[in-house]
């Protein structure tokens, strides 16, 4: 089981995994208390041969929205070798059947503004991945995974961000950047007492850690003791 995604919807608990070490599907699997659990109907696989996310799957977001359901999702394409991540996009009425969505906006990827694009990027993989969706004050706003276009090599790993409204999406500057880290895998965000929270996995130290801000797109901070887990 790889990376995760847990909601619940009427009672049921529903967890959607990937699959390691392949990558070629998002599985799917209920239960009544948490504890103990059923597979059920497999969510996404790969793309047909030649589609953007013909190669492997990667970590995935699913959220309740105006009485349906999203995901976002990392998707990667064959002819790229594994070096290239791209954020995707599903949709569901009912958490079982899951069907893709492009909207003339997906996949999204950098533009070589604010994040490294394949053109740009000499560590010669991409880290645009890992989505998470949150809301805030109305405006909807995905975060990932990603690198800046300056600084040394090692050190580019950010929280980017975008923001989607009427089916158009605007790259923003990144969210967190501690200019520390070579990635900031899997971040999300949430409020809390009035405070804002971002949390990231860090692979070079193998620990979850977190920063805070007193408004979303404020600027964050971190204790000296910021190690949620290891």
């Amino acid at each position: 089981i790889g990376d995760i995604t847990v909601m619940i919807h009427n009672g049921v608990y529903h967890l959607f995994h990937l699959i390691i070490p392949n990558h070629d599907y998002i599985a799917h699997a209920v239960s009544d208390d948490g504890l103990s659990w059923k597979r059920v109907k497999n969510a996404l696989f790969v793309g047909d041969p030649g589609e953007w996310d013909d190669d492997m799957l990667w970590t995935m977001h699913v959220v309740e929205a105006n009485g349906k359901f999203e995901m976002y999702y990392t998707g990667l394409q064959r002819k790229d070798r594994g070096g290239i991540s791209r954020i995707g996009f599903a949709e569901s009425t009912d958490l079982l059947h899951w069907t893709k969505n492009q909207k003339d906006i997906y996949p999204i990827e950098p533009k070589g503004i604010f994040y490294e694009t394949h053109n740009q990027n000499p560590r010669k993989w991409l880290s645009f991945r890992d989505p998470f969706k949150f809301e805030d004050n109305g405006e909807v706003y995905l975060l990932m995974a990603a690198r800046t276009i300056t600084g040394p090599v090692s050190r580019r790993g950010c929280v980017g961000v975008v923001k989607i409204a009427n089916d158009k999406v605007q790259l923003m500057p990144p969210l967190l950047y501690p200019m520390v880290y070579d990635d900031i895998e899997c971040p999300c965000a949430f409020e809390l007492n009035g405070r804002f929270y971002v949390v990231g996995s860090i692979r070079e130290d193998i620990k979850v850690r977190y920063w805070f801000a007193p408004e979303f797109l404020g600027e964050y901070h971190s204790f000296r003791e910021d190690v949620l887990l290891p």
